[in-house]
């Protein structure tokens, strides 16, 4: 059930949400509020807080936002509920920390509301102290975006930005499931292969102020969005995920039975038998990754097909009741 939380506002104006995910962070979130309400008067400023264990719901209060709690844990859960809950034309995510600039977000809602794009992403481009980003985690970020744009064929530079402008229309459309930090990588590559636009703006970007400190594991996290981005590839490019794995598989064959293939062309023996039946099994193998590519690729598109003609019977539908 949806709440309904937003400001009166004039008929042509579209209603604006600010959701902030928030857990233990009461050392900012009451002048993130403030900001975002200076900066948005028009809009709604909603704290999602994840069961803080501090005075960050209280603050939160104090500063004039509206609070909600979510006690399920993780940052995929919080805007999976606000998604569902919360209804709105035009979607302001930003992160509790005070680390991004509430003072920019007009640059961010102006290409969304133009129809530009669907979602706007506050790309971490510009960094207003040397240290705002740990050096592993810079590293991490770019990483990541390299492997993901070699994945997928984008040419995105901030996959991992808190800061966001989403359209309402396409928040509806989006299936959210990772339940933690990965679920930015979610929600661009859903809204990549869904076929909405993304643009990103750059923004500074600033270190946390002092008693506010990181939820982020840099490995546990990091681990948990290469497993998200792999794992959107096997659901979305089936046929490039498996090639890929066959081919590799294949390559370790191929080095085992190179082997063989030299002890046997020197000797004319076998003495490695255990090595041939391993260096036969992975080419195997690969061969039926292959084929399971394809046959995924073509339950894709015929699932692909019939949500296209779903919606086409929907749309004909709603046509009829229009004109009746």
């Amino acid at each position: 059930m949806a709440l309904e939380l937003l400001s009166p506002r004039p008929a042509a104006q579209p209603a604006v949400c600010i959701v902030i995910p928030c857990l233990n962070e009461a050392a900012t979130i009451g002048r993130v509020v403030t900001d975002f309400k200076r900066a948005l008067p028009q809009a709604t400023v909603i704290v999602f807080d994840n069961s803080s264990k501090d005075a960050s719901a209280e603050t939160a209060e104090a500063a004039g936002a509206v609070v909600i709690r979510v006690p399920r844990q993780g940052k995929g859960y919080v805007l999976r509920y606000a998604f569902d809950r919360v209804k709105a034309d035009v979607y302001v995510v930003v992160d509790a920390d005070d680390t991004y600039p509430a003072d920019q977000v007009s640059l961010l809602m102006a290409p969304v509301l133009r129809g530009e794009c669907d979602m706007a992403v506050g790309a971490r481009d510009h960094f207003a102290q040397p240290d705002a980003i740990r050096p592993l985690h810079r590293w991490g970020n770019r990483l990541i975006v390299g492997f993901l744009n070699l994945s997928f064929g984008t040419r995105l530079r901030d996959i991992l930005s808190g800061y966001r402008v989403l359209s309402g229309d396409m928040v509806r459309e989006l299936p959210l499931l990772a339940p933690g930090f990965e679920v930015e990588t979610e929600l661009t590559l859903e809204t990549l292969e869904r076929g909405f636009r993304v643009l990103e703006v750059p923004v500074q970007y600033r270190r946390r102020p002092h008693g506010s400190v990181s939820k982020l594991s840099s490995f546990k996290d990091g681990y948990r969005i290469l497993m998200t981005i792999m794992t959107l590839l096997r659901d979305y490019r089936p046929m490039t995920f498996f090639t890929i794995l066959a081919a590799a598989i294949t390559l370790l064959g191929l080095s085992g039975g190179a082997v063989v293939l030299t002890d046997y062309l020197r000797t004319g023996l076998v003495p490695r038998l255990p090595l041939a039946i391993l260096s036969a099994t992975l080419i195997l193998l690969a061969s039926v990754f292959f084929a399971t590519g394809f046959v995924v690729s073509a339950i894709n598109r015929r699932f692909a097909e019939a949500a296209a003609l779903s919606g086409r019977w929907r749309e004909d539908r709603l046509a009829q009741d229009l004109t009746a």
